[in-house]
Order: structure tokens, then sequence, then C-alpha cells
């Protein structure tokens, strides 16, 4: 009875939010940014790899931005995996379905940009990098949301996540890349745009089933984690860009999740069944736990400031 209820709710969702969909997509093409990835790369400094075999020295750089670059690069590799994630919940003849193909076009280059640049600026290991692209891909390893409302929750954070997380490795170049710092403020400028696309559709959607959106947003902050979970050695690389400052739990609190969540305004949504108030409940005791935790990380830090260097 319970799995019913929830189907119903999905496709009734689906089919009032397409003029919303609609109005969303129109608004992003009214504001295109038609920037070309060849342009943004000087081939003039690329060297031969056999004639010049990659070292750290080529291009120093501290070990958590490195990792961010190495992160962030293969996330993008993994695209075809999360247009797959879309479209199992897009029905035949959706507006979802056309926005779906614009953002995997958009995408799709910034994962070309990154690698371009970093080929030639030699910051990554060019053979670690194709190692982790294979392995990433093989794995083919992305969230998989279970509702419609659970996924426009879901890319909302991520997107929104996303664009910090290659707006503060481009802040952590060195000042003179000035080609890394372009290409990864192209790359931001992308997913902002994406972001409020899904922070605004999950918008409409808050007003159409704000029940079961509530529930959504409370049980994607409950388990979101950045995508790139599948890439080698995550772990290890996510504490490094966490200590390096780019991404870390703090950035998912002041960066992520309270700036959604205030335009959402799910503090004060009426009209909430049983099941989505302790939703709320659930969720306002997610963000408190969290917040506590990254008080207690800055206190950490303050104490001890050589252990972030």
């Amino acid at each position: 009875m319970a799995l019913s209820r929830t189907l119903k709710s999905r496709v009734d969702l689906l089919t009032e939010i397409v003029p919303d969909v609609e109005r969303l997509y129109n608004r992003h093409l009214e504001a295109p940014r038609l920037w070309m990835p060849h342009e943004q790369i000087d081939w003039g400094k690329g060297e031969n790899y056999g004639d010049h075999p990659w070292s750290e020295s080529d291009y120093p750089l501290a070990e958590g931005v490195r990792s961010s670059i190495y992160v962030n690069l293969l996330t993008e590799d993994n695209l075809p995996y999360y247009t797959h994630s879309i479209l199992a919940h897009a029905p035949k003849g959706h507006p979802i379905l056309d926005w779906n193909h614009q953002w995997t076009m958009e995408e799709n280059r910034h994962s070309m940009v990154m690698r371009d640049w970093v080929h030639i600026s030699r910051c990554i290991n060019p053979t670690l990098l194709e190692e982790g692209r294979r392995v990433q891909m093989k794995k083919a390893e992305v969230p998989e949301p279970e509702t419609f409302a659970d996924l426009i929750c879901y890319v909302s954070f991520q997107e929104r996540a996303t664009q910090i997380a290659h707006r503060n490795t481009g802040a952590h170049l060195p000042k003179d890349d000035k080609m890394g710092r372009n290409v990864l403020a192209l790359v931001a400028g992308d997913e902002t745009k994406h972001y409020l696309f899904y922070r605004d559709l999950a918008m409409a959607a808050f007003a159409i089933d704000p029940s079961s959106m509530m529930i959504a947003a409370a049980k994607q902050v409950t388990s979101f984690a950045m995508p790139g979970t599948g890439i080698p050695s995550f772990t290890r690389h996510a504490v490094r860009i966490a200590r390096e400052g780019i991404y870390g739990l703090g950035q998912f609190l002041r960066d992520v999740l309270e700036p959604v969540l205030t335009v959402w305004d799910v503090n004060h949504l009426a009209n909430l069944s049983a099941e989505a108030e302790r939703a709320r409940t659930d969720l306002a005791g997610v963000v408190e736990k969290i917040t506590a935790s990254v008080e207690k990380l800055a206190q950490k830090a303050a104490a001890t400031p050589s252990a972030l260097a």
C-alpha cells in the first residue's frame, strides 16, 4: 500500500511540474555561455611527455589542491552515468528530457577543457589520471535517487557543491596560472547555472508536493556525498581537499546546505503530512549535528594550526 502511494506521488509530481521545467529551461537558454574549450588553452606551452616525463616539480602544488583537480576532473568524466540517472526519471515526451540533453551537452566540455589544461600545465600526473579514469568509469558508480523528488533534491545540493569545489580549487592555483584559473572559473560558472535550474525546480516542486519534497530533502541531506566515490583512494583525496580548505564539512554546511535550505524555506512549509513533519525534525537534527562537528573542527584547527599545514 505504501509503495503504491509513493508511486502515485512521483507520477503526479512529474506531470504537474511540466510548466516549471519548461519555464526554467527557457530561462536557462536565454543566457547562454558559449565558450569554446579549445580557445581556453595556450597550446604553445605543451611538451611531449616522451621527451620530458612528468614530475611534481613541473607544477609545484599543495597535495590537497592536486587531489582536488584530480577528483573534480574524474567526476566530470563520469558524466554519462549521471545522465543515465536523470533519464531513469524522465518519461517519454517530458521536457526534463530536453533539459537533460542540454545539461549533458554543456557538462561534457568540462572534462575536455580541464584535461587539456592539466596536460598542458602538467599539474597532474597524466598516467595516474588515466588510470583513475579507467577505474572510475568502469565502476560506473553514481548516486541513484529512488524518486523524482529525491533526484531534484540531490542534484540541487550536488551542483552547488560542485560549483564551490571548482571555484575554490581555482582560487588555490598559483596566481601566474591564468589559464587554469580561467578554465575553472568557466566550469564553475556553468555549474552555477545548472545549480540554479535544479534549485528552482525543487522550489517549484515544494509548492506542488511539499510533503514528498520535505521527505526527499531530509533523506538526501542525511546521506549526501560528493559525486566521485568510485574514484581510487577517494577518501584519502577527500581528506586532503578538506584540509586544504577547498571543500569539506564546513563548505558543505555554509556554502551548500544553509543557502539551499534557506531558499526552499523548509522551516516554514505548511500543510505537511505527519511523515513529512518527522522528516523536517530529522533534517533540523542533522543540520545541528553537522554544525556542531564544524565548530569542533574549527576549534581543533585553531588550537593546532600546524596540523593543517
